[in-house]
């Protein structure tokens, strides 16, 4: 992966090189960047960087050797690490080039970064585009860093709040209240005693919504329909035909005519819900 910081600073190319080779003033600057030393003057340091991308957690102590460079101008490196929890190994190669300008009597340095970086390991496996944002970001928060801290080397102080927008600045002085003179004994009388302060107030419950009673000739749950079940109203009144017959010819009551029939069809009823 590649990365690019091309910017345009309000300051000299002195002092651009001051803060890169002020390992503790630097390490300020990255972000995740901690415990840096230099083992070796303008040669070899080692720093440890903290990072959490995606869902892992990054602790990557790292070697850095200055390759070259050319005092005010350029600069060459490689960073090298890996963490142990999770396998990972991060190798970055960083060019650093100074040059400075004129723009009348404002005098801006260029700062050009680029650099090269491969992963490998479990931090691979995000893929690609995940690591590259996280990247890409830490790239932009190192340029805005680095932008305040030269601010705070020019002496730019934060813009002041407009008059009348309600901000006001630590410690401001503020107008004295004008002191109230003391009431004479009369006009102390007329006045109104201050009442007590009442309890505050409970707001009140609001009572549920009331239900709906239902509506005249509104249905409560399923009516029960019973209907004649065709086929088996034929095959029971047959039935029961039979069986009348049967009981008139062994002599019992004339009756069975009747009874019989009816308990067939009687037997015929089905239900059917609506």
């Amino acid at each position: 992966m590649d990365f690019r910081i091309d910017a345009l600073l309000p300051a000299t190319a002195s002092q651009l090189w001051a803060i890169f080779f002020d390992v503790k003033r630097v390490a300020t600057l990255i972000p995740g960047c901690e415990n840096v030393e230099e083992v070796e003057k303008l040669k070899v340091f080692s720093a440890v960087m903290r990072q959490k991308i995606g869902p892992f957690k990054l602790d990557v102590p790292t070697r850095i050797d200055v390759e070259s460079y050319e005092t005010e101008r350029q600069v060459r490196l490689k960073a090298a690490g890996s963490d142990k929890a999770t396998g990972t190994s991060i190798d970055v190669g960083m060019e650093v080039n100074l040059e400075e300008q004129r723009d009348g009597d404002e005098v801006l340095c260029k700062l050009d970064v680029s650099a090269s970086m491969q992963v490998a390991g479990r931090l691979a496996s995000l893929g690609y585009p995940i690591v590259r944002k996280r990247s890409e970001q830490l790239f932009a928060e190192f340029e805005e860093r680095l932008r305040a801290e030269l601010d705070n080397v020019n002496g730019v102080r934060p813009a002041e709040p407009a008059p009348g927008s309600g901000r006001e600045t630590a410690g401001a002085a503020r107008p004295a209240a004008a002191e109230p003179l003391a009431p004479t004994p009369a006009a102390a009388a007329q006045q109104p005693q201050p009442r007590q302060a009442e309890a505050p107030r409970q707001a009140p419950r609001q009572s549920p919504p009331p239900r709906l009673a239902p509506a005249a000739g509104s249905r409560r749950g399923r009516e029960i329909e019973l209907v004649f079940l065709w086929p088996r109203l034929g095959i029971n009144v047959a039935v029961a035909v039979g069986v009348a017959h049967g009981a008139v010819a062994l002599g019992q009551s004339p009756w069975w005519w009747l009874a019989a029939p009816l308990l067939g069809v009687a037997a015929s009823l089905g239900k059917r819900a609506d």
